[in-house]
């Protein structure tokens, strides 16, 4: 089952959703799944036929997507999927460095023994979805970690930024289905590797930890560039 075709079905599950956000929700999980491929033209007509709404919520999702940096409209010429981007991308790993190290920091003072449980649970249940193959899961359970870092931190609202950070880096695990196993497992040596930090109260070694994480995906972009060109703007 294709990512847009979960779209459509959630869509149809959850009617009360408006039209917007159902467009914005199909696009963007379309775009960071490359459903959709970077560079791509894509349009109103085709996009608003293929959901079942009219074109006016289908162009609002679309200015929001231009505005997140994931579709370039370019009047009377067409809209385009944007390519990664590698100055947004590592903008995007200082962002998140910035805003999840400091995150890990206040955690360590503030975790009580039921956070260190849920953050357990959420790595088995990233584990699990991992053995089963099951991609969709992993990056919710991979995003559930982070979350609660900055619930427990005392700062949940700053999650916003920094999934939006996340977009422009989510394309990258999706370029090499061949290595996502291996990306996923790394993801999770680094998440318990944080939170056994977290547990020892070393907030300097656990903020590297984090550091570590979210920069690797720019080494990662590194070699990506050199095996698929089309797909960057550098």
């Amino acid at each position: 089952m294709t990512t847009t075709t979960k779209a459509l079905i959630l869509m149809i599950e959850t009617h009360h959703i408006p039209a917007a956000q159902q467009a914005y929700n199909v696009l963007h999980d379309s775009i960071l799944g490359l459903e959709i491929k970077p560079g791509q033209s894509v349009s109103e007509k085709e996009i608003s036929t293929r959901i079942g709404v009219s074109r006016q919520p289908v162009r609002e999702a679309f200015i929001r997507l231009s505005h997140e940096g994931l579709l370039n409209i370019r009047p009377q010429i067409g809209t385009f999927v944007t390519r990664l981007n590698v100055s947004h991308i590592s903008e995007a790993a200082f962002i998140r460095v910035a805003l999840e190290c400091a995150a890990v920091r206040e955690s360590i003072q503030k975790a009580t023994k039921a956070d260190i449980k849920k953050l357990y649970r959420i790595i088995e249940s990233h584990q699990r979805a991992n053995e089963d193959g099951d991609f969709d899961q992993v990056y919710i359970h991979d995003s559930a970690f982070h979350i609660k870092l900055f619930e427990i931190s005392g700062y949940p609202g700053v999650w916003k930024m920094v999934n939006q950070a996340r977009s422009h880096m989510a394309r990258l695990r999706s370029l090499s289905v061949v290595n996502m196993t291996y990306s996923v497992a790394r993801s999770m040596e680094y998440h318990t590797q944080i939170l056994t930090y977290i547990e020892k109260g070393d907030g300097e070694a656990a903020s590297l930890s984090m550091k570590n994480h979210i920069e690797s995906n720019v080494a990662y972009m590194e070699r990506l560039i050199e095996e698929m060109p089309d797909y960057f703007e550098t």
